[in-house]
């Protein structure tokens, strides 16, 4: 897909990643349309939690070739620290907001017999990952979603692409949990590398769109997904090891 006078619609696509794809995708040459929550400064406003409003966001575009679903959130800590709404949180930003954001512009692209469809997941959705299990959780179900619907959509000229970054630079590293000092961000720098910055992510993304690629797993998450398939139990291990090693320094150890 030559990307030059494209129609693009980001969620969650103010800050961070959002807004580092929606820089990358203005320099490609697509006119890029940025939705986030009231008061973000997005181009739309938009709840992805609200079906409808997510619908009426897309159906008012002009034209519609990429949408990316990366609006999301991060809840972690220890199972047992983690209340019910952390849980509820998780999964209505998380799975139904990538739906709700999915539904409609699939519908659209199938009807125009083409478009992209970019699904924003993690490397916690290919592995494991202790101390953040709701977000692995629900990260693992939009992995599934990307795998799942892509030989579908091909049928009708659409391209579906899963980007499963490890850590990136973002606030979200930067997140309280649940569990009393432990940090998100100290835990998955010991586990997965140094993060990597949002724009480089963003390139290869713009890349993938251009391409039509399966996947995006940059950097040294991909080197832990091969790991993980292919040495189950010796992975299993290490992430048993990471989590009790972020444990012991959030207890001080």
């Amino acid at each position: 897909m030559e990307l030059n006078d494209r129609t693009v619609f980001i969620t969650g696509g103010t800050g961070g990643i959002g807004a580092a794809l929606a820089q990358a995708f203005r320099r490609a040459g697509a006119a890029t349309f940025t939705a986030d929550l009231p008061g973000r400064g997005g181009d739309v406003d938009l709840d992805v939690t609200d079906a409808d409003a997510c619908r009426a966001a897309i159906a008012g575009l002009d034209g519609l070739d990429v949408v990316v679903a990366n609006a999301g959130i991060g809840v972690g800590g220890l199972v047992e620290d983690i209340d019910r709404s952390g849980w509820d949180h998780s999964i209505d930003v998380n799975i139904r907001g990538v739906v709700n954001t999915v539904l409609p512009a699939y519908e659209r692209m199938r009807q125009q017999g083409s478009g992209q469809l970019v699904l924003l997941a993690s490397l916690a959705g290919l592995a494991g990952t202790p101390l953040l299990t709701p977000y692995a959780m629900t990260k693992a179900a939009i992995v599934n979603l990307g795998a799942s619907l892509r030989p579908e959509a091909a049928r009708h000229g659409v391209g579906v692409t899963t980007v499963c970054p490890g850590p990136v630079e973002t606030p979200l590293l930067d997140v309280g949990t649940a569990t009393d000092g432990t940090s998100p961000r100290r835990y998955l720098v010991a586990s997965a590398g140094k993060p990597i910055a949002p724009e480089a992510l963003a390139t290869q993304v713009v890349d993938a769109v251009r391409r039509d690629r399966a996947q995006v797993i940059p950097g040294r998450a991909k080197l832990l997904w091969r790991l993980s398939r292919f040495a189950p139990n010796l992975t299993n291990r290490e992430i048993a090891k990471g989590m009790q090693k972020e444990l012991d320094a959030a207890a001080g150890g």
